[in-house]
């Protein structure tokens, strides 16, 4: 019987993507869509936290995840490999951290192990410089030229956080994020943080499925 996936993000086009990205192995993986804040949720073996724009460690999305009776176990799927960032988010209640740096047959792996009830940890090679081929396809703002990473600070920023508070969030340095940042700026043409949230929102980086 295959193992029933909720991908869990505020970005449909994410879900999306891991949802495509999974498809082949239909016969391991059921994706399960579950709307959030609504009563009667299907139960499902794993919740695939993604992290994208979303903090990571001990937090009360996570926490809620755990509490969460018709949830089995969640694994965070994320492009960080801080080990802090990994142990923090065990530590809180994750049974998995799994990177997005893996293909996708390791990441069906992963899954089928922690809902088996082993816990997890599959980093693979760095997620920001591993072949993108291998991983989910789709994110906002990728058809204007935004990479992953730099999509995601934007899409920080469009929420309100300020540089250290997305550093903290995504386990970065305050340098890399500047970096991120600025790359992203020279992309969408722009150069203060105002113009960077009208031209995200405009891109599709406010989250569209928050509660």
């Amino acid at each position: 019987m295959p193992v029933r996936v909720s991908v869990v993000d505020d970005y449909s086009v994410v879900i999306a993507g891991v949802t495509a990205f999974l498809a082949p192995y239909s016969d391991r993986i059921e994706i399960v869509s579950r709307q959030r804040g609504t009563s009667g949720a299907t139960e499902v073996d794993v919740a695939l936290y993604d992290s994208f724009a979303s903090p990571l460690g001990s937090s009360t999305r996570l926490e809620a995840l755990l509490q969460d009776p018709t949830i089995g176990s969640v694994a965070i799927y994320s492009f960080a490999s801080d080990p802090v960032a990994i142990r923090d988010s065990l530590d809180a209640g994750a049974r998995g951290f799994l990177s997005k740096s893996l293909d996708a047959a390791d990441l069906v792996s992963g899954i089928e192990q922690i809902a088996a009830g082993h816990q997890v940890t599959a980093t693979g090679s760095d997620a920001d410089s591993a072949d993108q081929s291998m991983r989910p396809d789709r994110w906002p703002a990728k058809q204007a030229g935004l990479s992953p990473r730099e999509a995601e600070m934007i899409a920080l920023i469009v929420q309100g956080l300020s540089n250290d508070q997305i550093a903290e969030w995504c386990y970065l340095s305050p340098n890399t994020v500047k970096t991120y940042i600025r790359s992203a700026y020279r992309k969408m043409g722009v150069t203060t943080r105002a113009q960077a949230v009208t031209w995200g929102i405009r891109s599709g980086l406010k989250p569209d499925l928050r509660s």
